[in-house]
């Protein structure tokens, strides 16, 4: 149980350290870049800022690919199919997804210099192409369908073992499908990518999230039932 109790306080802190991170990027560079009158004159005259979230979302990444990691030994004596499945979506691409938006955000920086070489970034066409890299609303999207998809492999494997409170697994359960629900209503164009709606759609499962990684820190992952598919 030694090894259980290590695997849930570090995945605990990792879950922590990813919200933080995620919440960090979108206040010191999403929001204020998408806001801006001129996203691309922005971020030139902000490139410190620019870099510093790219680099947020990529903690975020890692702390998040990290968490299917450590959980891996735990979660596979469960059902190693799914646990490896588990693995491959957080573990690999969903952080991908984190590296691909990180990567666009730093390109609002050369992407400005080059416009100001010609027309200048202050152009509708330099408005519109800041815009598209900093929104990237279809990347966004394809990033919280597949965390959602790996969020349910992982609350599937809690569920059936219980070696986390049932209560908080079914809390999380049941707002993974708000989660999506929020971004496929922006994908459709029925909300905005940033609007109230997905905003608190996406709010359930992100307490849920903080709720479990404090009970993950300060109670550990309890032992997993016999026959963990009973009720």
């Amino acid at each position: 149980m030694r090894e259980h109790r290590a695997a849930a306080t570090t995945a605990g802190v990792l879950f922590i350290i990813g919200t933080a991170a995620g919440i960090l990027s979108k206040a010191l560079t999403y929001f204020p870049v998408h806001n801006a009158d001129d996203p691309l004159a922005y971020a030139a005259d902000h490139s410190g800022r620019v870099a510093t979230g790219a680099l947020l979302v990529l903690v975020m990444g890692l702390s998040l690919a990290l968490l299917a990691v450590v959980l891996f030994p735990v979660l596979r004596r469960v059902d190693e199919v799914l646990a490896t499945a588990y693995l491959i979506i957080r573990g690999a691409v969903e952080a991908t997804t984190y590296v691909i938006v990180a990567t666009a955000w730093l390109l609002l920086v050369p992407l400005a210099e080059t416009m100001a070489a010609g027309p200048g970034t202050a152009s509708p066409a330099g408005v519109r192409l800041g815009n598209l890299v900093i929104d990237a609303d279809g990347a966004s999207v394809i990033m919280s369908l597949v965390f959602c998809v790996g969020a349910a492999l992982f609350y599937a494997l809690l569920y059936r073992s219980r070696i986390a409170p049932r209560w908080i697994v079914s809390w999380g359960l049941i707002g993974i499908p708000l989660y999506a629900a929020a971004y496929l209503l922006a994908m459709y164009g029925a909300v905005g990518i940033n609007s109230s709606e997905v905003n608190l759609l996406s709010l359930p499962l992100a307490v849920q999230e903080m709720v479990l990684a404090v009970w993950m820190i300060a109670r550990g992952f309890r032992p997993a039932v016999a026959a963990p598919g009973s009720l």
